[in-house]
């Protein structure tokens, strides 16, 4: 049971994080629609476009600052009480600092579960919904990220897809199929449109067979396909993988994995899903070596200062990682843990020096 102590301690922190999450996401909001100005008029893109697009974006904006948000927050919030000499009563009334940390972790332990909420079921859909209105305002296609197009592999086919149309349709795509180690066939399709049932309709096609030393050829003018390329696989293509709910990262691996391709970005931004929420008790911990190291030195502008260098500070600590990670080969939970584990144990280090 919380106690009266507990309530108005929890109250102080998660109002300042939110507040300082709100004016984050503001200036987010802001310099966003300033570097789409540039697209507007272009195509289908209105000024009204473009603020729906900024608007569907900032749940993804809010999920990736939550945890700086929150050391900003706690540090103005206790540091508001400090200021106030309201920590210097409690400590007067024999409370100690272990308690008081107690309070403030079970303030992070509801934070958690918001920035659980809106990383798995919040952020993932409005981002997507955000790109494919932007998408198909503009009339762009969604990248694929390589000049001889995207390639996926189903079994025994690879499918080689020039262009992913905002729909999912897939233009000018080749499916070679293998026997083993030999070519059996390889099917060229002007358009390939999605059907329900994971089927697919398949136009102006192309069919060389290989039978041992004989080739035939044969065109048709549309087909069915079933399971031509999996869902996951087109899923959210135009979306970051660290956008992406956890559900939909743990489906892309296992077919990346049953595929034998790679997969470690992928892992390694279901990891980062994975322990974006400890960041916040992380975080609140950080800051409470802070307030009580000087609890009358310093103003509201230190704390902010403060704040933000360390909120910098554990942003760039994650991305050196994350792209360490992917350029050497370090295993994805290592690079997702590693930054976090360093803010800790400074954490750890700090506390106990106060105490």
């Amino acid at each position: 049971m919380t106690s009266i102590l507990d309530r108005y301690i929890g109250r102080s922190i998660v109002i300042t994080s939110l507040m300082v999450l709100l004016v984050l996401m503001a200036l987010a909001a802001v310099f966003s629609f300033i570097g789409e100005l540039d697209d507007v008029g272009r195509e289908n893109y209105t000024l009204g476009t473009a603020a729906l697009y900024i608007l569907l974006r900032l749940p993804a904006s809010a999920y990736e600052m939550f945890a700086p948000a929150v050391l900003l927050g706690a540090l103005l919030g206790l540091g508001t009480m400090a200021t106030h000499s309201e920590l210097v009563v409690m400590r007067a009334a024999g409370i100690s600092i272990g308690r008081i940390i107690r309070s403030v972790l079970q303030a992070g332990v509801l934070l958690m579960f918001v920035v659980a909420v809106l990383g798995e079921f919040v952020a993932p859909k409005t981002e997507q919904t955000a790109q494919d209105i932007r998408l198909n305002a503009l009339s762009k296609k969604v990248s694929v990220g390589s000049k001889s197009g995207l390639w996926l592999r189903s079994g025994e086919r690879f499918i080689n897809v020039k262009t992913v149309m905002p729909d999912r349709t897939l233009i000018d795509l080749i499916v070679y199929r293998f026997d083993g180690q030999r070519l059996q066939s390889v099917m060229a399709a002007g358009q390939a449109k999605p059907l329900d049932g994971g089927r697919w309709q398949l136009e102006n096609i192309t069919i060389n067979e290989f039978d041992g030393q004989k080739s035939g050829v044969r065109r048709e003018a549309q087909r069915i396909e079933n399971d031509l390329v999996a869902p996951e696989a087109l899923q959210n293509l135009s979306v970051d993988p660290e956008v992406l709910s956890a559900r939909n990262l743990m489906q892309q691996a296992g077919y990346l994995k049953d595929n034998k391709l790679d997969s470690d970005r992928i892992q390694l931004a279901l990891w980062s899903k994975l322990t974006n929420p400890l960041a916040t008790l992380v975080m609140l911990m950080l800051a409470v070596p802070f307030v009580f190291g000087s609890q009358r030195s310093g103003g509201a502008g230190q704390k902010i200062f403060i704040g933000i260098m360390l909120g910098i500070g554990y942003i760039m600590l994650n991305r050196l990682f994350t792209h360490m990670g992917l350029v050497y080969g370090f295993p994805p939970v290592i690079s997702a843990v590693a930054p976090l584990l360093v803010f800790f144990l400074i954490a750890v280090v700090g506390i106990r020096r106060t105490s």
